[in-house]
């Protein structure tokens, strides 16, 4: 049984407030497994929570396609999430239908707590949190400012993006002047990152960055690196 995950369990939950295909009187937590096809487990919502076993609070949006859960006589309550503060829930305007309504709405109208989201639903996983995108940092970008700037105005180095990267970097690493993070390669950044050097890599120390230096700078502080 493949299981449906983010924007393909909320179409799924959209498709059903359009045309439900059966009644989904008092069994919200079916409604909700079946948006992720997931088969049957907890007897009903408020068990369902209690099972939950990578829960979030109630701080924040929830993001999109992921259980949102209240506690409260008799079953509590369990709807999907559409990532814009609402939810798509049955029995909330129409008994047996789905709607799309705010998150709020469910706890003013029917007076349970809101207890936050869950990354699981039934012993499930249908979400995890996406790595961040570092920035890229194009080796043969940074050498060639490290070798040229120095020569060339003060305020017009090459290839500012890259290098100020690589100065900010330095300035965590407790190298570099905060009042030179300027995205120009001259003299204060060959010196600081001859410092880095001598910290991680053999000789040369000459100020350049190669790419056993910068990769290991990247490593500490955020970037990656391309060549």
């Amino acid at each position: 049984m493949a299981v449906r995950m983010g924007k393909a369990a909320v179409d799924f939950a959209a498709a059903q407030a359009a045309h439900a295909t059966r009644d989904w009187t008092g069994i919200c937590l079916i409604f909700v497994r079946n948006c992720f096809n997931v088969g049957p487990l907890s007897p009903d919502a408020a068990a369902g929570y209690k099972a939950a076993q990578f829960k979030h609070g109630t701080a924040g949006t929830p993001p999109l396609g992921v259980p949102l859960w209240w506690t409260g006589a008799p079953h509590g309550h369990v709807a999907i999430s559409t990532g814009d503060g609402s939810c798509f829930s049955s029995d909330i305007l129409r008994p047996g239908k789905v709607d799309k309504v705010p998150i709020s709405k469910i706890a003013r109208s029917w007076g349970k707590e809101y207890k936050g989201w869950s990354e699981d639903i039934n012993g499930v996983r249908i979400w995890r949190p996406t790595a961040p995108t570092l920035p890229a940092v194009d080796l043969s970008n940074v050498r060639e400012a490290a070798a040229k700037d120095m020569f060339r105005p003060a305020g017009q180095g090459l290839h500012e993006r890259d290098i100020i990267i690589v100065e900010r970097a330095l300035l965590k690493q407790g190298l570099k002047d905060p009042m030179n993070v300027d995205g120009f390669a001259g003299k204060d950044f060959r010196k600081a990152y001859a410092l880095w050097q001598k910290a991680t890599v053999p000789p040369p120390f000459d100020g350049i960055p190669g790419i056993q230096s910068l990769k290991k700078l990247g490593e500490r502080r955020g970037f990656r690196v391309i060549s």
